[in-house]
């Protein structure tokens, strides 16, 4: 059984749980990286006596250990690193690559908000909002009783009024024809012909738009949850992370595909390795992880002379690349 390494997504960073693969009989245990001296890790950092430290916790999940680490352990191993897990009663659980673990935020100032400003409401003697009174205006004084009222004019004939209207309307109506006869006399051939013409048939309405079949983070980390609880192999994670970056979730992605094990995955190997490879410029990649030489060698060559498209994305960059050391040691045959 394998050494698996998950982000405690409870905590906002600096928190992992390390599932040992099988039980624990000591509840002390060491950590020795592979590749350099001091190889302990101990409480004040690397040293070269043996130290052996506590999880935070202990869980049996079938028959497995599964210990939570914090920030003292998880911010110190960079990562890649090889590690070798070994209980304090000799019990050497195997090596593993460090993961990539977000480190523990490095204070409160820089996530929290400033409180906005709560506006203050002045409040009359009832206790509700004060409405802003508005002053009426003053009624007009009435007009005093002892006056005596105007007399209306004399109407006018009604018979004399209709001889004089409709006259009047009859030669506004014609002046009217005449001024747009004569303002549209170069388009009533354009008119006559649009009146004789068929009506246009009504354009179909447009078809609705479809569904956005994109996942939610929350979605995808719910589906990452059931696939670790089930055991499942390595080809559902692989799909999970093609799914999340169809959806543009590069962390989910990532995820996804560490968990299917580059060692033993073809697929993950290439995927992770896109995370990292400057050559790769897509946003669902460079929103999780800036461009890294060391680390997208690392995973290509972790099939080199196994997969032809590995080991030519190998060889660009450690021909295009400064000759670091790590980077050298990566890419000597």
């Amino acid at each position: 059984m394998t050494i698996r390494i998950t982000e405690d997504e409870d905590e906002s960073g600096g928190y992992a749980f390390i599932d040992l693969g099988r039980p624990l009989t000591s509840p002390l245990l060491s950590f020795r990286r592979q590749d350099t001296e001091p190889r302990h890790l101990g409480a004040e950092g690397w040293q070269p006596e043996v130290a052996w430290l506590a999880p935070l916790a202990v869980t049996e999940r079938d028959g497995r250990a599964v210990a939570r680490f914090g920030p003292n352990v998880v911010d110190r191993i960079e990562e890649l690193v090889p590690i070798e897990i070994v209980a304090q009663d000799g019990t050497s659980f195997g090596v593993v690559a460090w993961p990539f673990i977000p480190p523990a935020p490095s204070g409160g100032g820089i996530l929290a908000g400033l409180p906005a400003a709560v506006p203050t409401l002045t409040r009359d003697g009832t206790g509700g909002p004060a409405v802003p009174v508005v002053p009426l205006p003053e009624p007009e004084p009435a007009p005093p009783q002892d006056a005596a009222p105007a007399a209306p004019p004399a109407p006018e004939p009604a018979a004399r009024k209709s001889r004089l209207l409709w006259p009047l309307v009859a030669l506004m109506l014609f002046a009217l024809a005449a001024g747009g006869v004569y303002l549209y006399r170069d388009r009533l051939p354009d008119i006559v012909a649009r009146r004789e013409a068929p009506a246009p048939e009504p354009s179909p309405p447009p078809a609705p738009p479809e569904p956005d079949s994109r996942l939610t983070a929350a979605e995808l980390r719910q589906r990452y949850a059931r696939l670790v609880d089930e055991r499942a192999p390595a080809g559902a994670f692989l799909a999970l992370g093609e799914t999340a970056l169809a959806s543009r979730q590069g962390s989910a992605a990532f995820r996804a595909f560490e968990e299917a094990d580059p060692v033993t995955s073809a697929d993950a190997a290439w995927q992770l390795a896109r995370f990292y490879d400057p050559g790769n410029a897509d946003a669902a990649y460079r929103e999780v992880a800036r461009p890294d030489v060391v680390r997208a060698a690392y995973y290509y060559a972790l099939w080199r002379n196994r997969s032809p498209r590995h080991t030519e994305a190998l060889r660009a960059l450690c021909e295009g690349s400064a000759a670091a050391d790590r980077l050298r040691a990566i890419c000597r045959p």
